[in-house]
């Protein structure tokens, strides 16, 4: 997990159309996780998005070598689902 985290803090850049981003799920329990779950979360949506996350995936799992599964919420659908506080457990990454 501290693997993935920091893989993930060392290439912050790859996130700059993201305002946050949050890790979450069994990777923060697990020495060894079967996936990695990343939530994006942009201001304002544009082409461009769905293309970083595709880059983003491609990137870890390279590395990690295991999947990464990649949830996408704008700030206003972050608040209106409650998705953080119906999430077990999670860290900030940016």
């Amino acid at each position: 997990m501290y693997k993935t985290i920091d893989i993930i803090l060392k290439n912050k850049k790859m996130f700059v159309l993201f305002t946050q981003v949050y890790i979450f799920g069994s990777s923060l329990n697990k020495l060894y996780p079967n996936d990695i779950d990343l939530l994006l979360i942009y201001k304002d949506f544009n082409d461009k998005i769905l293309f970083e996350k595709n880059k983003i995936s491609n990137f870890l799992e390279n590395i990690l070598k295991i999947p990464i599964d990649i949830t996408i919420l704008s700030e206003r659908e972050l608040k209106e689902t409650s998705f953080l506080k119906n999430t077990y457990r999670y860290k900030k990454i940016k």
